[in-house]
């Protein structure tokens, strides 16, 4: 007969691998995310119009450090007078679960860049990117810069 004290055993043991089982999951989600997320900044970085349209959902919304929000389209457009200098993403970052099909990039990132040919100017910003899932890829629809200091 199973007594108690080995029920409480093989339940802890159960929770904590179940546990580690999720954590691996939010794990190896996070890293997707971040490399769709480091894929987009390199479609800006090679001006990649196609790849960006491939990135952004229909709905997506940008909204950048200085407040200008663009949708798909005028994303797209303005791709064409921005250039990608340089950009660093720090290895801490986080992903938060909304719902199974709903989650939620969190990371810092300076990057400097130049619009239109002006004079460069640099962004040290908190990003924060929203991802769908629909028909089974990962789609960004949200995507919003926070100014840091």
């Amino acid at each position: 007969m199973i007594d108690r004290r080995s029920m409480m055993i093989a339940g802890a043991a159960f929770t904590a691998l179940s546990g580690s089982a999720e954590a691996q999951d939010t794990a190896k989600l996070r890293d997707e995310l971040m490399a769709l997320e480091k894929g987009s900044w390199d479609f800006m970085r090679d001006n990649n119009a196609a790849g960006m349209r491939a990135f952004l959902a229909d709905d997506a919304l940008l909204i950048f450090e200085d407040g200008k929000r663009y949708n798909k389209r005028e994303m797209l457009a303005m791709m064409q007078d921005f250039k990608l200098i340089s950009l660093t993403i720090e290895p801490t970052y986080a992903v938060r679960m909304i719902s199974p099909d709903v989650a939620t990039l969190l990371y810092r990132v300076t990057y400097a860049s130049t619009f239109k040919g002006g004079a460069p100017e640099t962004a040290k910003v908190i990003s924060s990117s929203l991802y769908v899932r629909r028909d089974n890829k990962w789609w960004s629809t949200l995507y919003q810069e926070t100014p840091i200091k």
